[in-house]
């Protein structure tokens, strides 16, 4: 299960690199929609380095995520057709927040309390 976990996260981050770096053939309106994609897609991906990176902790993981986004939009300034765009780095960062607040509530507290029940349970 592991090794599944860690080729979802390599995949995912290839695809998020791939989007971010490849020119546009056409002129994306700057909507609603281009930020909530940035925001949707680092909310899952803090919450994928902090599944596979487990020693980490969540200031580490949204740290990780923050500095992947800041040098992905760094490079898009040399791409054609691309451009920094501080917006877009802060649907990113608050993605990465968010995405760590979930985790910690659902995953850690909510799913930890669950399996510990089912755990006294059966004993």
């Amino acid at each position: 299960m592991r090794k599944l976990i860690i080729s979802f996260y390599i995949l995912y981050v290839l695809i998020i690199t791939y989007f971010s770096l490849t020119p546009i053939e056409h002129n994306i309106s700057e909507s609603i929609w281009d930020k909530a994609a940035h925001f949707i897609s680092y909310l899952f991906l803090v919450m994928i380095v902090k599944k596979v990176h487990i020693r980490f902790n969540y200031l580490t993981c949204v740290i990780i995520c923050c500095s992947y986004s800041f040098i992905l939009e760094c490079i898009q300034y040399f791409i054609p057709d691309r451009m920094f765009d501080v917006l877009d780095m802060l649907a990113n960062v608050l993605g990465a927040f968010l995405g760590t607040l979930l985790y910690y509530f659902i995953i850690e507290k909510y799913i930890g309390k669950c399996s510990e029940v089912t755990a006294n349970a059966v004993e």
